[in-house]
């Protein structure tokens, strides 16, 4: 994390995972997709680490605006917007979810449950405030 005025920013690299319906087995309780969402996880939570740098913890009510940046698909037309709305860049509150709870582990904040206001986006690789390669760009402040 970077000081970008009060706010806090965190950048990762990879294509971002949602985390969401879990899966009951004999071992107990696990993500549909685990095989992927964990290495995403530790990406955002290492890169939190790096910048956190000592920095003390976030307490109270949190503000975060985060961009998901992923690949434009070849059959996107290029003379004109569009928007990552495919099953492979799956739901906007999946996305966050798996950030948040990153962010939990990496000691960015208490809990998840502080962050009162969100702004979230999902843009290609090419588009107004995205990255050069798929990834995100978290910014979080305290309130």
């Amino acid at each position: 994390m970077s000081a970008a005025g009060d706010a806090l920013v965190v950048i990762v690299y990879g294509k971002p995972v949602t985390q969401g319906s879990k899966t009951r087995t004999k071992w107990g309780i696990r993500d549909d997709n685990a095989d992927r969402l964990r290495p995403w996880r530790e990406a955002v939570k290492t890169a939190a680490l790096d910048v956190l740098c000592g920095r003390e913890r976030l307490e109270g009510p949190v503000s975060v605006d985060v961009v998901f940046t992923f690949d434009r698909p070849r059959s996107a037309p290029k003379s004109r917007p569009c928007w990552p709305i495919t099953r492979s860049s799956g739901d906007l509150d999946k996305l966050e979810r798996a950030v948040f709870d990153a962010l939990t582990d990496a000691g960015v904040w208490r809990d998840d449950s502080q962050v009162v206001d969100v702004r979230a986006r999902k843009v290609h690789v090419g588009d107004d405030r995205a990255l050069h390669i798929p990834g995100a760009v978290l910014a979080v402040s305290a309130r």
